[in-house]
């Protein structure tokens, strides 16, 4: 595993706590306020194992908070062997085989969305943002993951990417043209 030094610094001001509305974040955590990049990129992780980890990271962050030391956001990125997930509210309907008998793994996680496949070759990044520390609000936050992961593309593998209109994600041009 290598921990990029790579810090990006967010894209928008830091709000208050949703917690406690009338509480101020102190200065301290807005100088501290950073994503750490985990850079697996060139590993094949299994998809178990890397919901296994940022699970774990969610569990550390989340006892700093009573010390109130809960100061960089994260970002993992990696590729899985080939693997299909399905969101919370997603049909296996949209998959096109014998969910008995799958041409790769399948599964079932806590996040929103339909089927997605990840195979190698497909960089995944998985942030880790606590919320608080943000705007509440699902578009924005949308909005903003995409524009870290054109940073991280951008600066950390020369990969030119950006926003297709009426999509959500983020698209390497030159692979749509082909």
């Amino acid at each position: 595993m290598i921990l990029l030094n790579t810090l990006f610094t967010l894209p928008t001001p830091l709000h208050t706590r949703k917690a406690n509305p009338t509480k101020a974040i102190s200065a301290s955590h807005q100088a501290l306020r950073r994503c750490v990049c985990y850079d697996l990129h060139k590993q094949l992780i299994p998809y178990q194992e890397a919901w296994s980890w940022q699970k774990s990271i969610v569990r550390t962050r989340h006892s700093l908070l009573g010390q109130d030391e809960d100061h960089s956001d994260v970002v993992v990125v990696l590729q899985h062997p080939p693997v299909f997930t399905l969101g919370t509210g997603s049909s296996e309907e949209y998959l096109n085989f014998d969910v008995k008998n799958p041409p790769y793994a399948i599964h079932r996680t806590e996040r929103g969305g339909e089927v997605t496949y990840h195979g190698p070759g497909q960089l995944v990044m998985y942030p880790i943002v606590n919320l608080r520390y943000h705007k509440m609000d699902l578009n924005w936050y949308l909005r903003s993951l995409e524009e870290v992961i054109i940073r991280v593309l951008s600066s950390t593998f020369s990969i030119k990417a950006s926003r297709i209109e009426g999509l959500t994600g983020v698209w390497e041009i030159r692979r749509l043209l082909q």
